[in-house]
């Protein structure tokens, strides 16, 4: 068999099996070829995966808002090395984060983990325009702030010993 040659005169190469993501346009994200994250918002796929805490987690500025990529930067922080993965109905979910936190065995089946998973920790609940009004105005009483505009503005201040202010 005669092989090909380009123009060059050297043999073309072949196309690696490159997995094209679904979707036919370009994500928005200037990162998406060079990151390994498992879990990607700009990727409907990936997001019914798992991830390890010592996985990459996404990098994205305009994405790194997502409460989940908080709570995956949290637990990586704190999780140990045999932590187990997290799905993304777990991250989400997830409220307090500690030292020891674990999620799923990926040993065992991973229903009735998730069922007894979900059961010991509440949903994130949305505050109400009520409950924060409630806590601004709660806050507002200690507040350590002067209520003048400037230095001493409306403020006694003490007399020193010299009589000055």
């Amino acid at each position: 068999m005669a092989e090909q040659l380009n123009d060059k005169g050297a043999r073309p190469m072949e196309a690696p099996n490159i997995v094209q993501c679904p979707s036919d346009h370009r994500p928005g994200c200037t990162l998406f070829e060079s990151c390994f994250a498992p879990l990607c918002p700009l990727d409907p796929v990936s997001l019914k995966g798992v991830w390890y805490p010592d996985e990459e987690i996404c990098r994205s500025r305009s994405q790194g808002g997502r409460p989940w990529i908080r709570s995956q930067r949290r637990i990586a922080k704190v999780a140990g090395h045999g932590a187990g993965y997290f799905t993304l109905e777990m991250l989400d979910r997830l409220v307090v984060i500690r030292k020891g936190i674990t999620g799923l065995d990926p040993d065992l089946a991973e229903e009735a983990q998730l069922r007894a998973w979900f059961q010991k920790r509440p949903e994130r609940r949305e505050p109400s325009t009520k409950d924060q009004a409630s806590r601004a105005l709660h806050l507002r009483k200690f507040s350590f702030r002067k209520k003048g505009s400037r230095k001493g503005a409306g403020v006694d201040l003490k007399k020193g010993r010299d009589g000055a202010a």
